[in-house]
Order: C-alpha cells, then structure tokens, then sequence
C-alpha cells in the first residue's frame, strides 16, 4: 500500500523466484522496463532479467552483473557526502521530499538497524537519535 501510495501501478515482491517475469509480463509488449534500481545484496542479476534490451541497470550493491542485451549496467558507489547530506535535508524540510521513518533508535542500536535494513526487515529509514547532555 505504501508503494502504490508513491504513485506505482504494478507492485511485485522481490522475494518472489518469479518478480522479473512478473515485471516484463506487466510492461508494454512484455519487454521489461527500461531502467531498473537494485539495491538488495545478490539481486542485480536476477534485476537484469526484469530490464528491457537496450535499457539500464543501476546497483549499490557491489555485485554488477556483466551487460547483455545491450543493458548498460552501472554500479554506483556510495559515499559519505556532506553538502549532498545537507541539501537533501534541505529539500526534505521545504516538502519537496518525504520520508517514511519506520524507527526511531538511539545511536547504540545503529549496528541492530543497519543489520535490520540490510536484511530487508526495515520498512522504511531508521532515525538515529542522540542524547543530549545535561546542560
């Protein structure tokens, strides 16, 4: 429901075997999308075969598989980057980004999140809270 909330018509389970069949039956003429976003670990390959000849994956996961069909297959590094970091903060308090915050978690519990969201158990971003000192 969250997702179709986003806007997206067709909504498929990347835990199903099937999902890249799936994604080509539900696209004009059954040729699959022409871009693809993989960000779960081990899936980029299985992501290409959702991913129309000629179009394009995109991976944050470190594993791009080698094109075929014509893919022009990219595997994006993630970096720490502060001004970028700040700008997104920007436009997320202007409203003209939001964000599903799914928990909330002192910063001691940041090993149990991250494990969480790499795992795909996190449901949307965790948020990292500091405690303050006494004043």
């Amino acid at each position: 429901a969250r997702v179709r909330g986003y806007g997206a018509r067709v909504v498929v389970d990347y835990h199903d075997p099937e999902w890249p069949a799936r994604v080509r039956d539900a696209s004009p003429g059954g040729r699959g999308v022409a871009a693809a976003v993989n960000a779960a670990p081990g899936g980029a390959a299985t992501a290409l075969q959702a991913v129309a000849s000629d179009g394009r994956l995109a991976t944050i996961t470190g594993d791009p598989p080698p094109p075929e069909r014509g893919v022009e297959v990219t595997d994006v590094y993630v970096r720490a980057d502060g001004a970028r970091l700040a700008a997104l903060v920007e436009t997320l308090a202007h409203g003209r980004l939001s964000l599903h915050v799914a928990a909330t978690r002192p910063l001691a519990q940041a090993a149990t999140a991250l494990q969480d969201a790499v795992a795909g158990r996190a449901s949307g971003a965790s948020v990292l809270t500091l405690q303050q000192s006494p004043s």
